[in-house]
C-alpha cells in the first residue's frame, strides 16, 4: 500500500442508485449532487450539531449526468443531451442539446473560471472509440473538443488552470492536455496515471495540485501527485465509489459519492471481480466524508 491512508465515514444515508458530481456552492455553503439513474439533486449543509444533513431535495426524475451550481442560485443541470437553467424552486429553461451520436449522452461536467461548461459523453453499448469531450460556452455554443474516448469522466484542472485532467474509465486512465484558459483549447494529450483493480471515475485537485480519483469497483479515493506518483488511499465502506469533491468553510473535508446495485457487465472487461461490482450493503449509495489533510480550490459556480 503506497503512502498514507485514511477511512471516510457516512455523511448522508443517501440511498443513491448512482450518486454522482458532488460539486461545492461556496456562495451558499452547500453540496450538490446527483443520482444519475433517479434523477434526483440533494443539497447538504453543516447543522448547528457540527453534522452534515439534507438540507433539500429536487426531483427531476430524468437521467442526470451532472450538476453545476449558479451563481444566482439554483444549478445547471446536464440530462442524456439537453442543459437546463434550473431555479431553487426547480423551475428549469433550456440553454443548449447536444446533437448526440446515436445512443451517446453526457457524463460528468464542470465549469471552468471563464463560464465555459465541459463535458465529456458515453454511448448506449460503451462502443469503443465513440464518445468524446465537448466545451459548452456561456452563449450555449457546444463544440467538440476531442474525440475517440469510450467512457469520458471525471475532469479537472491545475491550480494555475495551464492542464486539464480528464478520464476514461473503461481505458482506466487519467490523461493531462496543456490548457489554454484565454481561447479554451486542448493540446498535447498525454496519459499520467493508469489505474489497475477498479475503474477510475470523477475526481477533483486540490490546492497544491494533487489529483483525488474516485476508483470504482475498488471502493477509494486514490491520491495523485501532478506527476502521477500515488501517495495514498481512502477507503469507503462501499466498492461502488462514484466521485469526489472537495468542500466545507476551510474547503478542507473530502466529499465522496457512491452507488448501488450492479456495475455494468462491461466492467468485467477491465477486471472487476464478481466482489467488486456488487454494491449491496447497508452503506451503498450513501455520501462518505473524511478529512485528508489536503485543501480544494475554490468553487466554480456557472455565471448565469
Amino acid at each position: 500500500m503506497a503512502g498514507d491512508y485514511k477511512k471516510a465515514t457516512v455523511a448522508i444515508d443517501a440511498q443513491d442508485e448512482i450518486g454522482e458530481s458532488p460539486t461545492w456552492d461556496g456562495t451558499r455553503e452547500r453540496l450538490l449532487w446527483a443520482d444519475h439513474s433517479t434523477g434526483r439533486v440533494h443539497e447538504a449543509k453543516m447543522s448547528a450539531s457540527g453534522h452534515w444533513a439534507q438540507t433539500n431535495l429536487w426531483e427531476l426524475r430524468r437521467y442526470l449526468a451532472a450538476v453545476i451550481p449558479r451563481k444566482s442560485g439554483g444549478f445547471i443541470a446536464l440530462g442524456a443531451t439537453g442543459i437546463d437553467l434550473v431555479d431553487e424552486s426547480g423551475a428549469s429553461i433550456p440553454l443548449a442539446r447536444l446533437d448526440a451520436q446515436p445512443g451517446e449522452k453526457f457524463n460528468d461536467a464542470k465549469c471552468d473560471s471563464r463560464g465555459r461548461i465541459w463535458s465529456g459523453t458515453l454511448t448506449a453499448e460503451f462502443k469503443s472509440g465513440a464518445a468524446a469531450l465537448y466545451r459548452i460556452d456561456p452563449d450555449g455554443t457546444i463544440t467538440r473538443m476531442h474525440e475517440g474516448l469510450t467512457l469520458a469522466n471525471g475532469l479537472a484542472w491545475s491550480p494555475d488552470e495551464r492542464t486539464f485532467y480528464l478520464i476514461d474509465s473503461l481505458a482506466q486512465t487519467v490523461d493531462a492536455f496543456d490548457f489554454d484558459i484565454g481561447a479554451g483549447t486542448l493540446a498535447n494529450r498525454r496519459t499520467l496515471v493508469r489505474v489497475e483493480n477498479g475503474a477510475p471515475n470523477g475526481m477533483t485537485v486540490d490546492s497544491d495540485g494533487e489529483l483525488w480519483v474516485a476508483i470504482t469497483g475498488a471502493g477509494e479515493v486514490r491520491h495523485y501527485a501532478a506527476d502521477g506518483r500515488l501517495l495514498g488511499r481512502v477507503e469507503i465502506s462501499t466498492p461502488g465509489a462514484t466521485s469526489c469533491e472537495f468542500g466545507g468553510a476551510q474547503r478542507d473535508i473530502l466529499f465522496i459519492t457512491s452507488r448501488s446495485g450492479h456495475m455494468p457487465d462491461i466492467a468485467k472487461n477491465i477486471g472487476l471481480t464478481p466482489q467488486m461490482m456488487n454494491n449491496d450493503g447497508d452503506t451503498a449509495g450513501a455520501l462518505f466524508t473524511v478529512t485528508p489533510g489536503a485543501k480544494g480550490l475554490p468553487s466554480r459556480a456557472y455565471p448565469r
